[in-house]
């Protein structure tokens, strides 16, 4: 029996021994930067040193690579499947600014960056993050230059030539470089780092899956920093954006569906809650790229501080947006240089054409709940000329405060405009006007609409203007609501106005 036990005794010795050397196999590493002879002096190009990291974690079937504190040149990173990125504090990874060191370039349709450089770049990789408390560090440079001509902003600048002020905008020098790309991968986590200085898009999310951005803060020149985005998201599915605090000068957190050499993919099932934004141009956004769709996007608890634009949705590629809701957001929006897309207002969903060949797009199912916002500028909801393909927009608990602009282009005269749409619903809402513009004139803009309706709203007249303006427009239906004017001042209309009810609920002054 004694050479029976010995068998099963050895048998169960090697077992166990092979369940020992396989868990030391398959448990996550990690290795520091510094082990492969990465110094952090904040001088040498060290990105050789911590790519040979990156892929000796993969090799070993993934795990953490840290980056210690120090100053750490490099040009681009490749991450791989199932590698942490981690940046301790005191931690930054400074992108070179030698544009030939960078061996990931990309082009973007109607960004104006020809093979835009990545820092840290991903493609088709799975189950990455990147977090720490650290900072990832650009070195922009820019030059002034006279604004050029821009149709898509062309009221804007004929109010700067009507005060006569001079237009310049700000330029990157190459490398204009992105700080983080990651393009077709799925299980993504960014969580903690500081993002800097990003002479473009800071953080690009494209083509993406099962994304979560969580208590990262980027920031921009304000003044300068001309496409340096905060976050794209673009073209991607099932993303998560929370407690973030964002400090840009181009977009803060921005929705996009470009199109490249591939394609283009929809943008759907994002969320964004929980952040605090400013912007030099629009802080909540969806566009101007536009090939495809955006479905089912909400932005909620959010607060936009000093910033051009509160929320945004620009379809000028022939996409659609729909089921999109914004709620419980607080906004500050003050006006900008002229140059900077917006003009410190709250809301702009507009369909537009980015040029004679482009498809028509669509807006509709749109929610706005309890927005509260102090302005200078007007908002719009605005389909396609001739054309009602912005549809089902309703307005709940939206309150606006209209301040003067201080710059001396003055823009605003309406409080929102409402042009060839369908189906607009306005409830439990104000527009007032504080202090004085001698520009301002209509409560309400109102011109080829089929369908709106007021209801428990309050309208107030400035500078003697009537409060609503209708214009070819039909089935306008005003309940439960007040007017600071007498009925007969009410409401001024123009063409062909049909179905409009006034009912006896509505209070008069």
């Amino acid at each position: 029996m004694k050479p029976m036990i010995t068998y099963f005794r050895i048998s169960f010795l090697l077992g166990m021994l092979f369940l020992f050397v396989s868990s030391l196999h398959s448990s996550p590493v990690r290795l520091s930067i510094k082990e492969f002879g990465a110094k952090g002096n904040g001088i040498e190009v060290e990105t050789e040193l911590m790519q040979q990291a990156i892929d000796s974690c993969s090799r070993a079937g993934g795990g953490t690579v840290v980056i210690p504190a120090g100053d750490y040149l490099s040009a681009t990173l490749l991450l791989k499947d199932c590698v942490t990125l981690y940046l301790e504090a005191g931690a930054r990874l400074i992108a070179s600014d030698n544009k030939e060191l960078y061996t990931v370039k990309t082009n973007i349709a109607d960004t104006g960056s020809k093979s835009t450089p990545m820092l840290i770049y991903a493609n088709g990789a799975k189950n990455i993050a990147i977090k720490g408390e650290g900072e990832i560090v650009a070195q922009p440079k820019y030059d002034e230059f006279p604004l050029a001509y821009s149709g898509f902003i062309a009221d804007d600048i004929a109010a700067a030539k009507e005060a006569d002020i001079e237009m310049t905008t700000w330029r990157w020098r190459e490398p204009n470089v992105t700080l983080v790309y990651l393009s077709n991968c799925m299980d993504v986590q960014i969580s903690g780092v500081r993002l800097m200085h990003s002479a473009f898009w800071t953080l690009h999310i494209h083509w993406c899956e099962r994304v979560n951005i969580d208590g990262i803060y980027t920031y921009s020149d304000l003044e300068k920093g001309v496409n340096a985005d905060g976050i794209d998201i673009d073209g991607c599915k099932n993303v998560v954006i929370a407690n973030c605090i964002i400090e840009t000068a181009d977009d803060a957190i921005c929705m996009k569906t470009t199109k490249g050499d591939a394609g283009h993919r929809n943008c759907e099932n994002v969320a964004v809650s929980n952040c605090i934004l400013t912007s030099s141009s629009c802080a909540l956004k969806l566009g101007t790229e536009s090939y495809g769709d955006f479905r089912y996007i909400t932005f909620s608890n959010c607060i936009v501080r000093n910033t051009n634009r509160g929320l945004g949705i620009f379809i000028r590629d022939g996409g659609g947006a729909e089921h999109i809701v914004f709620s419980n957001i607080q906004m500050e929006c003050i006006r900008k240089p002229v140059g900077w897309w917006g003009s410190a207002d709250a809301f702009r969903f507009v369909v537009l054409k980015r040029n004679k060949q482009s498809k028509i797009g669509g807006i509709k199912n749109v929610v706005l709940n309890d927005i509260t916002a102090k302005v200078e500028g007007t908002s719009i909801i605005a389909g396609y000329a001739g054309m009602q393909n912005i549809e089902d927009i309703k307005l709940n608990n939206v309150q606006i405060c209209m301040y003067p602009e201080k710059t001396a282009d003055k823009r605003a005269k309406e409080g929102l405009v409402i042009q060839n749409a369908a189906d607009i619903s306005i409830k439990d809402s104000q527009i007032r006007w504080y202090e004085m513009n001698k520009k301002w004139s209509y409560n309400y803009y109102i011109q080829n609409v089929s369908g709106v309706s007021f209801h428990n709203v309050v309208f107030h007249s400035v500078n003697g203007v009537s409060p609503m303006y209708i214009q070819d427009s039909n089935s306008v239906e005003v309940k439960h609501s007040r007017f600071d004017v007498v009925k007969k001042a009410a409401c001024v209309k123009k063409g062909v106005v049909n179905n409009v009810v006034a009912d006896k609920s509505n209070t008069y002054k």
